[in-house]
């Protein structure tokens, strides 16, 4: 009888550790990928690799995204630097995801300046392939909304 009880006992605690894991699972979706109310399309002639990235806004503002130093590297601290003008945004992050393989949440918020300037900074993990491409979606908050603006680029490991 004592069997028994065991393995109710622990199937029991299994299936609670289930239910607070996916609890816990969607509670949290929301913070990991916040819905994006408008999403703009990808500007695929754009490289920041060459220099900065600029994007029109609705409402007719304006983004203009900046990462260096340049080549983008992976392990090495990076300067991003996001300028808003004819638009108001009250926060800005970026956020950084593989195209093609999943990688480890790296969303960085920037620390807001003067006239539309937001600046921070990012570390790209090393990936197993030589090359890899990125997807760095600047998500601006304005009025309550989220804009995602995507710029897309690849680095090489050294």
């Amino acid at each position: 009888m004592r069997y028994y009880s065991d393995k109710v006992l622990w199937s029991a605690i299994a299936l609670l550790a289930a239910a607070l894991a996916i609890t816990a699972a969607v509670k949290l979706s929301p913070l990991l990928n916040p819905p994006q109310e408008i999403s703009l399309p990808l500007n695929s002639a754009c490289d920041l690799h060459q220099g900065p990235c600029a994007a029109p806004l609705p409402g007719g503002g304006r983004l203009e995204f900046t990462i260096e130093p340049r080549p983008i590297q992976v392990l090495k601290p990076l300067k991003l630097q996001v300028r808003v003008t004819g638009f108001k945004a009250g926060a800005v992050e970026v956020d950084f995801a593989g195209v093609d393989m999943k990688m480890a949440f790296n969303r960085p918020r920037l620390v807001p300046g003067k006239d539309g300037l937001f600046t921070g900074e990012a570390t790209l993990p090393v990936c197993v392939r030589d090359k890899m491409s990125w997807q760095a979606t600047v998500l601006v908050e304005s009025d309550g909304k989220r804009i995602a603006v995507p710029f897309r680029f690849e680095t090489k490991r050294n």
